[in-house]
């Protein structure tokens, strides 16, 4: 029954990704305020309340409402705050700014944005009044101010002194001394901006017919597409900084045309975060990538996504990115795939992980929300042997009494608000019945979506005390 549902969810919301109202980059930037926020309150009541407005978010999203998505997740930080913000307040949150493009020309006189509601606030009667949009531009000392008035507004921003690079366009809405909401808009300025991307569209083109297609032939028309997208209105589900990303597919592009034998681009040699494509038998998996500066193997954390979700979720997502945060202290590799509708093999993209980049074979880890832990429990069913630990969040999964699992430990998760409660229960039990040492830990008033950053914490833990056996 879940694994329907969460199918269903995914198809649902590719379709609501081309009739949302709210766009999922919008969502993104208020989830990730609000579990930001989650980080700092320590108020068992406060928490709880802002976890019963999260499960509604969740319901929206299973309804394809996005607008009811944003004002959920607001009025779930509302809730972080004591339910003490005022309708101006509410009003402002309610509010989302978004530029037509986000990456520039360097020299470019202005660029265009749009002020919108997301959604309509519980009372309807109040006027915006004296309200005032606020924008603090890198380059240009005095702040843009002007008032809201009808919206949608459109609004022109001036960034001719804006220097080359990626930057961080800060905003908010004022009402006369107090701050109302603060928030942020990426914005990358590049030279010759033009020319540079048609040489790489040109490259794109190239790699794509190279054969045997590998890991930096299949990255790079990656790149070049998602640079053409910063410059259209309809954003990425992510922030993405183009400056940045331009220089990085410029090297790919020259690496890929020099001729003969060659280090590899992507590998061992390169410490950081990349968003790669990897060739896996005849299919090619989207995978955001940490890799540490190591001399030697490390472990490698797989983290699978929930439904409605993609590769960038655990990076940018999940408690601001807390995966990376926690595998980062450790010295660790982490990997998130893209899931789409079928199974993904595990097995077989750590082998071809571990060809490039210094993954240690024996110590690899999976943790999976929602969708993503049922995809974990039927790669470990499947290749017990190949994991040290496996901790599944706010799902299920089938276990067969005969699995060879006696050795592989299990960490399942679920809040007792979850949906999937019953599932994760029943997934606990299934896997003592096989021999798993399994854990079952249930979290207090905790919901669907938030299971994931509050129980990160413990399940490193779990992931340490299993390294050590």
């Amino acid at each position: 029954m879940q694994s329907c549902v969460c199918r269903v969810f995914v198809v649902a919301l590719f379709v609501g990704g081309l009739l949302a109202q709210v766009q999922r980059y919008e969502l993104g930037l208020r989830l990730r305020q609000f579990e930001r926020h989650l980080e700092t309150v320590e108020q068992r009541d406060l928490r709880e309340a802002a976890f019963t407005e999260l499960d509604g978010a969740v319901q929206a999203f299973f309804r394809l409402d996005t607008k009811s998505v944003a004002k959920a997740i607001d009025t779930a930080d509302c809730a972080l705050h004591g339910n003490d913000w005022s309708v101006a307040k509410r009003y402002a949150h309610s509010l989302q700014w978004a530029l037509d493009a986000r990456l520039l020309a360097i020299g470019s006189a202005t660029v265009t944005g749009k002020l919108s509601q997301a959604y309509r606030i519980d009372d309807e009667d109040y006027e915006p009044g004296v309200c005032s949009l606020v924008i603090r531009v890198p380059g240009i000392a005095k702040a843009i101010v002007m008032p809201v008035t009808e919206l949608p507004q459109v609004i022109t921003l001036p960034v001719t002194g804006i220097p080359a690079g990626d930057h961080t366009l800060k905003w908010s809405i004022v009402q006369g001394d107090e701050v109302l909401v603060e928030r942020e808009q990426p914005l990358s300025v590049v030279a010759d901006l033009a020319p540079r991307l048609a040489r790489l569209a040109v490259a794109a083109k190239v790699a794509k017919s190279q054969e045997p297609a590998t890991v930096e032939s299949k990255t790079l028309p990656a790149l070049s597409s998602m640079l053409q997208g910063m410059q259209r209105r309809r954003p990425a589900e992510t922030v993405l900084f183009g400056y940045e990303m331009l220089a990085e597919a410029e090297a790919l592009a020259a690496w890929l045309a020099k001729p003969g034998e060659q280090k590899a681009f992507y590998g061992a040699h390169r410490a950081g975060s990349f968003h790669l494509r990897i060739p896996v038998g005849k299919r090619t998996i989207a995978v955001r990538l940490l890799v540490p500066k190591t001399e030697g193997t490390v472990p490698l954390v797989m983290a699978l996504h929930g439904a409605g979700g993609s590769e960038n979720l655990f990076f940018d997502g999940y408690g601001d990115g807390r995966v990376v945060a926690l595998a980062g202290e450790r010295g660790w590799m982490v990997v998130a795939p893209r899931l789409g509708l079928g199974a993904i093999d595990c097995a077989s993209l750590v082998d071809a992980l571990a060809r490039r980049f210094p993954v240690d074979s024996e110590r690899v880890l999976m943790v999976g929300h929602s969708m993503g832990a049922m995809q974990a429990v039927a790669n470990a069913v499947r290749a017990p042997q190949r994991y040290r630990a496996v901790a599944a969040l706010g799902g299920g999964g089938r276990v067969r009494r005969n699995a060879a699992l006696k050795d592989l430990p299990f960490y399942v998760g679920v809040g007792t608000k979850d949906f999937a409660r019953k599932g994760a229960n029943a997934l606990h039990q299934a896997l003592l019945g096989a021999g798993s040492p399994s854990r079952l830990q249930e979290f207090a008033g905790v919901e669907h979506l938030a299971i994931v950053q509050v129980a990160l914490a413990e399940v490193f833990g779990f992931f340490d005390e299993s390294l050590r056996r």
